[in-house]
């Protein structure tokens, strides 16, 4: 793959780096590759950038969010279970927060900050059975693992990321179409919400991640979009794939100039059966 349709311009160098992957999702950059969960198949996977994909752990109850805590350790959500996880580097796993007390569908994604804080989203609503979208809150695990809400409700809070050297925390909205940014305050909480970016109707926010531009990248899964968001709300940048979903996105590579998109069928449920997932790459 050399070139990808761009809003009023070819995107040039983008390269397929993995496929026959079920729904990759949670990318996220580390020194050594390209780290992310391959839901459907139940593994935490690294990709190295000679295209070799090493599976790290399986998680029961399909894996969610990932993180690392400021030693090192990698964080991962169980989904299903509504817990979180130690990874352990043979792959074993540790309970770590038991989030079933404070939700009652999927966990979902992760963001740990540098403090080892850990925000995870949750579906508010039973998605995989047609219930309507219903307001829920991000929960908080501190390093102590002591588990909190964050006061402000949202709809289907997702993909989160850091803003301005971590003082704010922009969170997608998927259902709302809609990023979200709080403040960060002293023991963690998020306060002070405020509208970042309204997204056109339908196109379901996922994954997001911030490029040395100080851009807002947003996975949009159900338009075929990954969009970049100036923190004034503007989108700036599109990129399209008709017909694939883009589920997540992460910048990374040596020079942080390397956007990564995670790819998979709109059906979700095809996904679960047949390996039709990827990973591409487009230098910014």
């Amino acid at each position: 793959m050399d070139t990808i349709k761009g809003r009023g311009v070819i995107v040039t160098g983008a390269r397929q780096l993995a496929s026959g992957l079920n729904f990759p999702e949670c990318l996220r950059w580390r020194t050594d590759g390209l780290w992310f969960a391959d839901q459907y198949a139940g593994t935490i996977c690294r990709l190295d950038e000679s295209g070799g994909i090493t599976v790290v752990a399986t998680v029961p109850g399909r894996p969610g969010g990932l993180g690392w805590t400021p030693d090192g350790v990698l964080l991962a959500v169980s989904m299903e279970h509504r817990t979180v996880m130690t990874v352990a580097q043979d792959g074993r796993l540790s309970p770590y927060a038991d989030l079933a007390p404070f939700i009652g569908d999927l966990a979902n994604d992760m963001l740990v900050d540098a403090q080892g804080r850990a925000y995870i989203g949750n579906y508010g609503f039973d998605y995989e059975h047609g219930e309507e979208p219903a307001p829920t809150r991000l929960i908080r695990v501190d390093p102590d693992r002591s588990v909190h809400f964050e006061e402000p409700w949202m709809l289907f809070p997702n993909g989160m990321a850091l803003v301005d050297r971590g003082h704010r925390l922009v969170t997608a909205e998927t259902f709302g179409d809609r990023l979200t940014v709080c403040a960060v305050g002293p023991d963690g909480n998020l306060v002070s919400p405020e509208l970042l970016a309204e997204l056109p109707a339908g196109s379901g926010p996922d994954g997001i991640a911030v490029d040395s531009a100080n851009r807002v990248w947003v996975a949009c899964a159900f338009t075929s979009r990954a969009v970049a968001v100036t923190l004034d709300g503007t989108i700036d940048a599109e990129i399209e794939l008709p017909g694939e979903g883009i589920y997540c996105c992460e910048v990374g590579g040596a020079d942080h100039r390397t956007l990564f998109l995670a790819i998979a069928p709109l059906d979700e449920s095809l996904a679960a059966r047949e390996p039709h997932g990827r990973i591409i790459s487009v230098p910014l």
